[in-house]
């Protein structure tokens, strides 16, 4: 059985990692918009992916690993 201490601080990387690429994910498209010539809604795409990190920032920022 997994050591429950080691699990939260598990969740609370891999929340802190997902926080990370829905920002990455905008930057990335926000560029894209600009450069790439592929007919897709980088815009678009960049405005969901900053809406979540947004959204997510706050409670993700409150998670603690614990001690």
């Amino acid at each position: 059985m997994a050591d429950p201490r080691e699990l939260e601080t598990l969740y609370v990387q891999v929340n802190k990692f997902a926080l990370a690429s829905h920002f990455f994910w905008g930057f990335w498209a926000l560029i894209q918009a600009k450069y790439s010539s592929i007919d897709f809604d980088f815009l678009g795409y960049a405005v969901l992916r900053f809406n979540q990190y947004f959204k997510t920032k706050p409670a993700v920022m409150a998670l603690q690993i614990p001690e």
